[in-house]
């Protein structure tokens, strides 16, 4: 089962997505936390065209489990064990969400960004400490994701052997989506990353280290999950530079094709209070709710 987030003229909501030979049609549907698992809505079929596609999830931190498949060329090694101190596990803020079709910004000198194509873990419940065995029972589903990554190169005359700057936090740097998948076998799940139309990533969960239930065990070791926590589960060899004005597609077999554009960086003037799309003035920690519908 698909399932998208939209919006529709001011009201949000979530929608089993059905493809039909006329037209993809989108069905209201909530999840139910009880039953952990996703329920009829309320309201009648429609055209997808109808609405707005937004990012399949609302979490309240977005975590990234780094350097999670061998090195290209390099054998893939055994999977490694559910230790918490055997991941490296970075957050990213909600503030750098983005849904389908987004323009994200490149974010300029000194900075080169680089695409990332991963599978994402939603989570639908609540948990933490979730054995490996049972980490399929606290995903809502699972969805592409971009995880755009910034570098700086440090200068030729500076000693070697430091690593570069690297940064994960601007605005817009985890497109997400177009929806998500439910009832997935996230064990091998084949990943593209296509740039202007050029092969750059071609990989797959089956080289992942630590595989995606011991990921869901070790991230809920390290934290407690929330409703619509978001895990990047890490990216295969083959990540690039990006420039302004190129196109990236994310594909994920039995997902569908994440689409995003690189724009020049955002010049928009501070202003005071600034405030989320919601309302909710930004900055500020609130509580997420399960997943619901409009």
């Amino acid at each position: 089962m698909l399932i998208c987030r939209y919006a529709d003229h001011g009201r949000r909501g979530y929608g089993r997505v059905v493809h039909e030979e006329n037209g993809d049609l989108l069905t209201p549907v909530r999840y139910d936390g009880r039953a952990r698992r996703w329920v009829g809505g309320i309201g009648p079929a429609r055209p997808l065209s109808e609405v707005t596609l937004l990012p399949p999830a609302e979490p309240s931190k977005i975590v990234c489990v780094a350097l999670n498949y061998a090195p290209q060329g390099s054998p893939a090694g055994p999977a490694r064990p559910a230790d918490p101190a055997s991941c490296a596990v970075v957050l990213k803020p909600p503030s750098t969400l983005a849904g389908p079709g987004a323009v994200v910004g490149h974010p300029g000198e000194p900075w080169e960004l680089r695409h990332e194509a991963e599978l994402a873990v939603v989570i639908g419940t609540a948990c933490k400490g979730v054995p490996a065995q049972r980490a399929a029972e606290v995903v809502a589903g699972y969805t592409c994701a971009d995880d755009l990554t910034a570098y700086v190169r440090r200068a030729p005359e500076e000693p070697t052997g430091h690593p570069p700057v690297w940064a994960k936090h601007f605005d817009t740097f985890t497109p997400l989506g177009p929806w998500l998948a439910t009832g997935l076998d996230p064990a091998d799940v084949p990943i593209t990353c296509r740039v202007n139309d050029e092969v750059r990533q071609d990989g797959g969960t089956r080289g992942l280290l630590t595989p995606v239930h011991e990921i869901v065990a070790v991230v809920s070791r390290h934290m407690s999950l929330l409703p619509g926590d978001v895990i990047l589960t890490g990216t295969p060899a083959g990540s690039g530079p990006l420039s302004v004005g190129d196109r990236v597609e994310v594909s994920l077999a039995g997902i569908g094709t994440l689409c995003h554009t690189v724009g020049a960086a955002s010049d928009r003037p501070w202003a005071p209070g600034p405030t989320a799309d919601d309302g909710v003035p930004a900055g500020r920690v609130t509580a997420r709710p399960a997943p619901r519908s409009a």
